[in-house]
């Protein structure tokens, strides 16, 4: 079962019902892609708490076993090392990620219970038996798959309901909490597409080739005429195989059969170039300014480089291009209003994380990585 991720979760949760005395669940403002760009805390396969020293956030608490079920791959291999210093450099950033994470979860959550209207629980339990039901569907209501995949979660009935529940509850105060848009003007649009255009919006150009290559050093004895110099040869040959070429005779069929280059046995094709990028080594540096010679389909004459003679013939070239503001206009203004919606969602996380006491935090932070290395060297 692939896991459950919380923004979905949350927006596929979103079946606002009418409550029995006609309150709703506050109508979220955001479309599911919208709430796909939200950055939010991994909330998946959460284990339960397990004893052992422990971090209280409000009334719910995190045990170090659970922050530790987060992270075995970030913190095993590390450990491997069996050297507790450079353990500790490496982990420390994950554990305090994964334990960020934890926090602010648990306080966005306290935040959504404090702010819900009073009579939201019968309206909250129609839209988590919706979400029940949708998960019922989803496996063609086998509950041996039900089970199984619940297991895969770390989670049974209750905790899948309790999960919805605060999936539910959690993006309907996000919702209410941001700002959906922020007035953009066109100038401001084009300040950002004029800042972006390069990375977003600009594609390099690219040509591709195949190439019989004529190595006079490794030309096959029988091609070389009596009397006649292999550097000779080469150039003769090279002259033949464009005639015969021209003539009708497929290119690919002859450099593998003629080429003495390390792609002669696929036709001489080589991978595409990006136009100025410098990629090609000696003596296959020149293969591009004479390409870029070429049409597509069309054959160069020989080519003579480091004493080898080259024939290239085009097969695809695509010029730089850049698209015009008027192309992109809708996608800024949506990609403004999503970092916009960002930059609200870390100030929200930044105000519930300076409610957490930082020395107690760091405290269980190192806590949690010395019963790691503990867990994974056995020391």
């Amino acid at each position: 079962m692939k896991k459950i991720s919380w923004t979905k979760a949350a927006v596929l949760a979103l079946a606002f019902l009418q409550a029995g005395c006609g309150e709703k669940i506050p109508q979220g403002k955001y479309t599911p892609e919208q709430m796909e760009s939200i950055p939010a805390a991994q909330r998946d396969n959460l284990p339960a708490p397990t004893g052992g020293m422990t971090l209280n956030v409000g009334s719910e608490t995190i045990t170090i076993e659970e922050i530790l079920g987060l992270l075995p791959e970030q913190l095993k291999q590390p450990a491997a090392q069996n050297n507790y210093d450079i353990f500790r450099a490496t982990a420390l950033p994950a554990v305090r990620q994964a334990l960020s994470n934890r926090i602010t979860d648990i306080l966005l959550y306290q935040e959504a219970k404090k702010k819900a209207p009073d009579n939201i629980d019968q309206a909250l339990d129609g839209a988590v038996e919706k979400e029940v039901n949708r998960f019922i569907s989803a496996y063609g209501n086998n509950y041996a798959l039900m089970e199984n995949a619940l297991k895969e979660q770390g989670m049974d009935w209750k905790r899948f309901r309790d999960y919805q529940r605060r999936v539910i509850l959690t993006q309907s105060y996000l919702s209410t909490e941001f700002t959906e848009k922020r007035p953009v003007s066109r100038r401001q649009m084009l300040e950002y597409y004029n800042s972006v255009r390069q990375k977003q919006f600009s594609s390099p150009g690219m040509i591709q080739f195949s190439l019989i290559e004529l190595d006079p050093a490794k030309l096959p004895a029988e091609l070389i005429g009596p009397d006649e110099a292999a550097e000779t040869a080469a150039v003769r040959i090279s002259i033949e195989l464009i005639e015969r070429v021209r003539g009708g005779e497929d290119f690919a069929a002859l450099a593998e059969k003629y080429s003495t280059g390390p792609l002669a046995s696929v036709g001489g094709l080589w991978r595409p170039i990006t136009i100025g990028s410098d990629s090609l080594a000696a003596p296959y540096d020149v293969l591009e300014k004479y390409a870029l010679l070429l049409e597509t389909g069309q054959t160069s004459a020989p080519i003579e480089a480091q004493g080898r003679i080259l024939i290239i013939r085009l097969k695809k070239k695509q010029p730089a291009s850049c698209k015009e503001f008027e192309e992109v206009q809708n996608g800024i203004e949506q990609m403004m209003q999503f970092e916009f919606r960002r930059d609200q969602y870390e100030h929200l996380m930044d105000k519930l994380m300076a409610r957490a006491d930082r020395l107690e935090v760091g405290q269980f932070a190192e806590a949690c990585l010395q019963a790691g290395y503990k867990k994974w060297t056995g020391k």
